[in-house]
């Protein structure tokens, strides 16, 4: 079974052959605020190196967030493009469930961002309560929490974290997102 890995929800682009759950290819590729212009070209380089063609991807895993905005729908809107043109399955797994294997349980995953970070506690194999954490408040949050920083993807386990998950319809696949945008604050106001 030939998987397809897409992630697009930082300033790197991972894309990721895995064949029966192990990790086989994968291309990395960063073009700063223009994942757009590169993520296909890369696609196609990485089906190139595996001597693969799209038709033989059997299911997709795709990283739905948090992180970059414009990033997440990317990788999500080829996911599901990908989903639903060939009529194969797609899971979705978190930026932050991307780290989990580092983490013991009810610790909290921190993934730096920009101004601040995405956080989540892992409990009982899964990440709940995301958050995202301005830069400016994060030393008094952490008081009391044990704390887990993202730093290292454990690739190889990826593939099988992910196909514990049910498959979803490409049609619901959506990116997750954590930080609230000003507009909404200003409401809240």
């Amino acid at each position: 079974m030939n998987t397809l890995f897409i992630d697009t929800h930082g300033e790197k682009i991972l894309l990721a052959i895995y064949q029966e759950e192990k990790l086989c290819f994968k291309k990395e590729g960063s073009e700063s605020q223009n994942h757009s212009t590169i993520c296909m070209p890369l696609l196609t380089d990485l089906l190139a190196e595996a001597n693969l063609s799209i038709q033989d991807i059997d299911d997709i895993i795709v990283v739905n967030g948090p992180g970059s905005f414009t990033g997440v729908r990317i990788g999500v809107t080829i996911g599901k493009t990908l989903a639903y043109t060939l009529k194969i399955p797609i899971r979705t797994i978190t930026s932050l469930e991307l780290y989990i294997d580092n983490a013991k349980e009810n610790e909290y995953l921190v993934l730096k961002e920009k101004n601040g970070v995405y956080v989540g506690q892992k409990t009982q194999n899964q990440i709940v309560d995301y958050q995202y954490i301005k830069t400016s408040d994060l030393e008094d949050w952490v008081i009391n929490k044990n704390i887990c920083y993202c730093e290292k993807i454990n690739e190889e386990n990826l593939c099988i974290f992910a196909h514990q998950k049910s498959p979803t319809n490409p049609h619901i696949v959506n990116p997750l997102y954590v930080k609230k945008i000003e507009v909404e604050n200003d409401k809240k106001s």
